[in-house]
């Protein structure tokens, strides 16, 4: 939705509307409830609490961030969640600007990458002659990731980044598929699989990944990526701290939200809440089978809601934060930072503010990810995966897991799995009666950190116009 100047008015009539009708106001917990404290529902809540409204957001754990969170205890602060800010970040740096936060570069890295492939460890200037190598052309001198970038990026078919929103059934295919038609072999496909944001290229859409490409390009063109000074949990609290003292109420799990036609009601395990309108910032995978939601009667999206919220995945991410105990990468020469097609699938490096390595992740993502592992054993399967591989020595730090076993979030972030595009994305993301939805997987500009507050912020704005179009003040609602 674009909004005019007409628009901004009517905004404005809201705040003036919020304000009257005290006695009725009193009735309500608030004007508007949201549920859920990441960077969805608090950029919702600035903008409405800036706007007049009396604002309640509920968040069921201790914390607020959501699937923003720095791991201050571990060395290195690296980010459990969200962290890259893009230069078409807009409204990530203006709110940045706005509560005094940083928006800084990355300071100079060693970009290279050691290679363990079928078992033998090699820098990644040696595999376009391994044996292991299994690709053919242009794409034998590339690294397994690269590989699939560079494949869907020479035939990507969206030239903005609104037209994945329009795309032909045809093109709405598996990564798997995609690849296999392009002349990829099975155990090519493998290793591509290892670095795919997703859960596997055979559930993925490759609509999915070409917009992600298309967004990429655009932020490129225009620098590279920075990050939020401190770690990205100083923008989250400073988001929260921000807001009316009261405004936010932790360990406030909500199990139901009802649209009762003059008003919408929301049931936490001690209370039942009742406000004009309620903005649910949830990801779907959080709501399934925990939060059952009851829109009006007649709701014409409602079919389709119910089966995103079943269906739409999201990519489950186990990482293993572990401390170096021996300098292993002077002994061998190579790059700390690894590919592999091991247990631990990657290896990133974090380093503290003097340059110098402080800790070590295992990222593993998809289908690699075992939820039945306990911490311990992802600790030690990571120390003798990089024993073996490398020498090295570790021991655990912390380990985050965004996966189904995590309820508040089911999982890291969505994507598209093939066919869900067409049948979902508008349908889902529309109001059912007065419950409103907002986060990162309703986004349509943007993804990631931008893409939640892209809809956050679009999401006020028409719980705003709703407010404004209310003939009387004790009509909101009542």
């Amino acid at each position: 939705m674009k909004y005019t100047r007409r628009h901004m008015m009517q905004f404005a009539a809201a705040g003036a509307l919020v304000g009257c009708a005290p006695a009725i106001r009193q009735s309500y917990a608030a004007d508007v409830i949201i549920i859920g404290a990441g960077l969805s529902g608090l950029h919702a809540a600035r903008l409405l609490a800036s706007d007049g409204a009396r604002v309640l957001v509920l968040e069921e754990s201790n914390r607020i961030g959501g699937r923003v969170l720095t791991l201050d205890d571990v060395p290195g602060r690296p980010e459990g969640g969200g962290q890259q800010v893009g230069q078409t970040y807009a409204r990530i740096r203006a709110t940045s600007r706005d509560l005094g936060i940083n928006v800084i570069g990355y300071p100079p890295q060693d970009r290279n990458v050691s290679l363990c492939v079928a078992g033998r460890v090699m820098p990644a200037s040696e595999w376009a002659t391994a044996p292991e190598n299994p690709f053919s052309g242009m794409f034998k001198s590339l690294t397994p990731s690269a590989a699939l970038l560079v494949a869907a990026g020479r035939n990507n078919p969206f030239d903005n980044n609104e037209a994945w929103r329009e795309l032909s059934p045809e093109l709405d295919v598996s990564a798997d598929a995609w690849l296999m038609a392009q002349g990829f072999d099975e155990r090519s496909r493998q290793l591509m699989d290892v670095s795919l944001n997703g859960t596997s290229l055979d559930t993925y859409s490759m609509a999915n990944l070409w917009r992600s490409l298309t967004l990429y390009r655009e932020d490129a063109s225009l620098g590279p990526s920075d990050r939020i000074e401190g770690g990205s949990s100083r923008l989250t609290e400073a988001m929260g701290a921000s807001l009316p003292a009261g405004t936010i109420r932790l360990g406030a799990g909500v199990s139901s939200i009802t649209d009762r036609g003059d008003h919408a009601e929301v049931q936490t395990g001690r209370d039942t809440l009742r406000a004009p309108f309620v903005i649910c910032t949830i990801p779907f995978s959080g709501i399934r089978n925990r939060v059952e939601i009851t829109g009006p009667d007649g709701d014409p999206n409602r079919a389709a809601r119910t089966d995103a919220i079943a269906g739409l995945p999201y990519t489950p991410i186990q990482q293993i934060h572990l401390i170096p105990e021996n300098r292993f990468w002077e002994t061998d020469g190579l790059p700390i930072d690894m590919w592999t097609d091991s247990p631990i699938e990657r290896v990133f490096t974090n380093y503290d503010d003097a340059g110098e390595v402080a800790s070590l992740t295992c990222w593993i993502n998809g289908s690699s990810v075992s939820e039945t592992m306990s911490d311990n054993d992802l600790f030690a399967l990571a120390s003798s995966e990089l024993s073996r591989m490398r020498g090295a020595k570790v021991r655990g730090s912390r380990v985050v897991r965004w996966d189904r076993l995590q309820p508040l979030s089911g999982g890291a972030y969505m994507h598209w799995a093939p066919g869900q595009i067409g049948r979902w994305a508008i349908q889902m993301a529309a109001p059912a009666g007065r419950i409103h939805f907002a986060g990162e997987h309703l986004s349509f500009l943007h993804t990631g950190m931008e893409g939640a507050m892209e809809s956050g912020e679009w999401t006020a704005f028409e719980v705003m116009q709703r407010m404004a179009q209310s003939a009387q003040p004790d009509q909101i609602g009542r």
